[in-house]
């Protein structure tokens, strides 16, 4: 006879807990726009992140002052500058950074079945009208949703959507050791640790498209006690 399931599930999530040795473990998470031309000089824009004092990287514009009066040095092409807010004793590792693609800057008021699109005018489409071209039902149409055409036709209420490309790079790497950059003399005059990383296409160092918004993740301990294998 085959055996019944038993009553209680086999995963009881809300008790599930994440055990580690780190006395103080911190996760620093920010995304920004690469902007290289922006008139900010800072080779970015809106940058969102607890944590996170200032990005830098490449201009073409002047150098400009980022938060706390600190001057864009404008790194190489692909080179990203990160500043923190705090100090930190050390750099455990990298949990995750990629690109999410930038649009074509070329917008389209009809869609093609099958195309990845992202919305980037709402006009005066209906939600009817937006399902009928293949947004998901259920959802709330909005300036930066993607989803999937089913149909090729024309959205209607001037709305707009614009396919997207690639931000052009492989991986992110960091340069050099994050440890003996975690740590600045001044905090309240220079902010805190920096890290450096690099953008890479094929392995050589490459700036990713203007428009691509980059998502850096940091795993860092702010314990000065140190565990075994340290």
């Amino acid at each position: 006879m085959p055996q019944s399931l038993p009553n209680k599930p086999i995963f009881n999530y809300p008790n599930n807990k994440l055990y580690q040795y780190e006395a103080y473990p911190v996760l620093l998470s920010c995304n920004f726009v690469v902007d290289s031309t922006n008139g900010n000089g800072l080779g970015i824009r809106s940058l969102k992140g607890s944590g996170i004092a200032n990005v830098f990287m490449h201009t073409s514009a002047t150098p400009g002052e980022g938060n706390y009066s600190m001057l864009n040095p404008n790194p190489a092409p692909g080179v990203i500058e990160v500043v923190l807010n705090n100090n930190f004793n050390r750099y455990l590792g990298s949990m995750g950074a990629g690109f999410v693609s930038p649009v074509s800057g070329t917008p389209l008021t009809a869609t093609t079945a099958h195309t990845a699109y992202v919305i980037v005018s709402l006009g005066t489409a209906t939600l009817a009208q937006w399902q009928a071209v293949g947004f998901p039902v259920g959802m709330v149409p909005a300036v930066g949703a993607a989803f999937v055409a089913t149909a090729s036709a024309t959205i209607g209420g001037s709305a707009a959507v614009e396919t997207v490309t690639s931000s052009g790079i492989d991986s992110i790497e960091v340069i050099g050791d994050p440890n003996v950059t975690l740590q600045n003399s001044n905090l309240y005059q220079n902010c805190g640790g920096r890290i450096l990383l690099q953008c890479l296409a094929g392995g050589s160092l490459t700036a990713p498209a203007n428009g691509s918004v980059c998502g850096l993740n940091f795993y860092l301990s702010n314990s000065s006690v140190q565990v075994n294998g340290q």
